[in-house]
């Protein structure tokens, strides 16, 4: 039986650990096979370095997966700059960096990741969830976030990558 476990990066090795599944991440976004893609990537061996960062908590997260007590994936969420939210009391945050490695993809840790990460959101009390994505480099990512409930939405950031999507999830 595959043991599965998801928690907050919380120690300095569970963020040194983060790191080495987002450099994994820009790899895969710099060698897509669409096309490269530089999703945020500018400065992103700073953001990197600086971690836990935007995603310190109380009002961030960075959730570390692992399978068997490897590490398998992570995500990140983050308080939203201020954006143009759909209404005046929104409390929004953003997620980042979703990424499953290859080794551990077919377990539906994605979807595990994004869930748990949907309820931290509920729990630290947003009541919206935006991600910006490039469709064409990650097709099973964006499928899985309308899985998910999130709808697309207008613009929200000053991200300079062509053929961004944005969606938006109402949390109840």
């Amino acid at each position: 039986m595959v043991k599965i476990c998801i928690e907050p990066a919380r120690s300095t090795e569970d963020l040194e650990r983060v790191r080495g599944l987002m450099r994994t991440y820009g790899v895969f976004l710099a060698s897509n096979p669409a096309g490269p893609v530089n999703i945020c990537l500018v400065d992103y061996e700073k953001e990197l370095a600086e971690l836990p960062g935007y995603y310190a908590g109380p009002h961030g997260v960075l959730l570390l997966a692992t399978v068997d007590g490897r590490d398998a994936g992570c995500v990140g969420f983050r308080p939203a700059h201020p954006i143009l939210a759909a209404d005046a009391d929104e409390q929004a945050c953003e997620m980042k960096r979703l990424w499953v490695g290859d080794d551990f993809r077919g377990l539906g840790l994605g979807r595990r990741l994004a869930e748990a990460g949907i309820e931290w959101a509920r729990g630290a009390g947003y009541n919206a969830i935006y991600l910006d994505t490039v469709p064409a480099a990650m097709a099973d990512a964006n499928a899985l976030y309308q899985r998910l409930g999130f709808e697309r939405t207008q613009r929200y950031n000053d991200n300079p990558v062509d053929d961004l999507a944005f969606y938006r999830l109402r949390l109840q």
